[in-house]
């Protein structure tokens, strides 16, 4: 769903919220997609969210509208249309998706849920969550297909119409009679085969397989590798405990994507609105320090070569410092909002929100850092090359954090690539505008020192 259609369902939807025409919203949700739904949730109070659920008629709906949203966003919500309309939701839903709910939520709120679950459905819950949560375990879906290695291909074949409950059937796993898994066979070689024919005749016997334990990253790649559409998960003693299916891979590559590209941008925090600009500045911190640490290695470098020691020149020494602050904020920024624009997760209107954090959050760094170079410069030199250093750096981040901010929405306003505004886009910018913001500042020394 792109912006505009966004923008339009958005303001459609909470006008007839306004004026409370109930029909109206229900053929209009009878129409949407859940996962379209829980996009449209972002932008709604939740009011308006709580109000919205309820209209939605179909129990099942529901339940896939729920398992789509934002892990934060659902944690609230929940909480929100309280304990028993939540269990009617997740009653309806796969154990994974539970247990990946009940990860997210308040543990009181969510032992709660667990406890007055059904036995059997609360036993499968917390099976997975015995296991790490970036696991095979943490992942896997309990509901497979095995069979015994002697069952014919008629009775596989009768046994599969007959499991009317089971959502994911791409594979007939093939198991001996201590449950350990032997073989595999698709559904193709089951329809194809004679009736009379055994399992372990036509099964795969070479089955690539994740333990528990594996990491989800690994499982993705196998996955990915030979073009699965589901991978079986065994525990130690090689007994089928459940499987990975292709549809939480993709969730796995997502997550993982978005993880290396904001590590390689040097910011490992979440792209959530509501994250507090505390933690924003707090997970920064260290990443824009090892920038700061550059420009001070850099800085005696510099010293060591080229006698820049005395008078305005001296200022030259910060320079690297400057670039290199200024172009780690900016980066960061940028990669966040960018990657978030490619999610989805910073559609319009929750953009600027976030990028009104990306700006406080850049804000506080350069304050923070500004008075670090400042306090050093007085050490090296003396108060007025102090001040000067402080007040560049501390203007020079901000002006990159505001570049790195903004320019993603503008590459998007007029339809160009978000990703062009990181790397080269504004390092170019935001060097530029760090050497006119620091020389701008120095100038009165420069002016002293030459008698101008």
């Amino acid at each position: 769903m792109n912006g505009r259609k966004l923008r339009i369902l958005t303001e459609t939807v909470q006008k007839l919220l306004r004026r409370g025409a109930v029909a109206n919203i229900q053929k209009m949700l009878s129409r949407i997609h859940p996962a379209d739904i829980a996009v449209l949730f972002r932008h709604l109070s939740q009011s308006e969210r709580v109000n919205l659920f309820r209209l939605v008629r179909n129990v099942d709906k529901r339940a896939e509208l729920v398992s789509e949203l934002d892990a934060e966003l659902r944690a609230d919500f929940l909480q929100s249309i309280g304990i028993d309309e939540a269990l009617k939701a997740l009653e309806r839903m796969s154990a994974d998706d539970v247990a990946d709910v009940l990860r997210n939520v308040p543990d009181e709120f969510g032992s709660e849920l667990l406890a007055r679950m059904h036995k059997d459905d609360s036993l499968q819950v917390e099976g997975i969550l015995r296991y790490a949560a970036d696991t095979a375990g943490g992942i896997m879906v309990p509901d497979f297909f095995a069979l015994p290695q002697e069952t014919t291909a008629e009775d596989a074949i009768g046994r599969l119409r007959a499991a009317v409950d089971l959502e994911m059937a791409f594979y007939v796993y093939v198991v001996n009679e201590f449950e350990h898994l032997v073989g595999v066979v698709s559904l193709r070689q089951l329809v194809i085969a004679s009736p009379n024919t055994r399992l372990s005749s036509i099964m795969e016997s070479n089955v690539v397989r994740v333990r528990v334990d594996t990491d989800q990253e690994e499982v993705a790649a196998l996955v990915s590798r030979y073009n699965y559409l589901a991978i079986p998960v065994v525990d130690t003693s090689n007994k089928l405990v459940g499987i990975v299916t292709v549809d939480d891979v993709i969730d796995v590559l997502h997550e993982e994507a978005t993880e290396d590209i904001l590590r390689m941008a040097g910011s490992a925090e979440d792209i959530t609105e509501s994250r507090s600009l505390w933690r924003g500045v707090k997970t920064r911190l260290p990443w824009v320090g090892v920038a700061f640490l550059s420009g001070v290695a850099a800085m005696f470098i510099l010293q060591t070569f080229v006698d820049l020691s005395s008078g305005a020149l001296g200022l030259l020494l910060f320079l690297p410092m400057v670039l290199g602050l200024g172009a780690n904020v900016g980066i960061q920024s940028s990669t966040l909002i960018v990657r978030g624009l490619a999610t989805g997760l910073l559609a319009e209107g929750r953009g600027r929100g976030f990028a009104a954090r990306e700006v406080g959050v850049g804000i506080a760094l350069a304050v923070l850092y500004g008075m670090l170079a400042g306090v050093g410069a007085i050490l090296h030199f003396d108060p007025a090359h102090g001040w000067i250093v402080g007040v560049a750096i501390t203007l020079a981040m901000v002006g990159a954090t505001l570049v790195g901010a903004i320019a993603p929405f503008l590459m998007a306003k007029v339809h160009l690539d978000p990703a062009l505004a990181t790397g080269p886009v504004v390092r170019g910018v935001v060097d530029l505008l760090g050497i006119v913001i620091y020389f701008a500042v120095a100038n009165p020394l420069f002016t002293t020192s030459t008698g101008g």
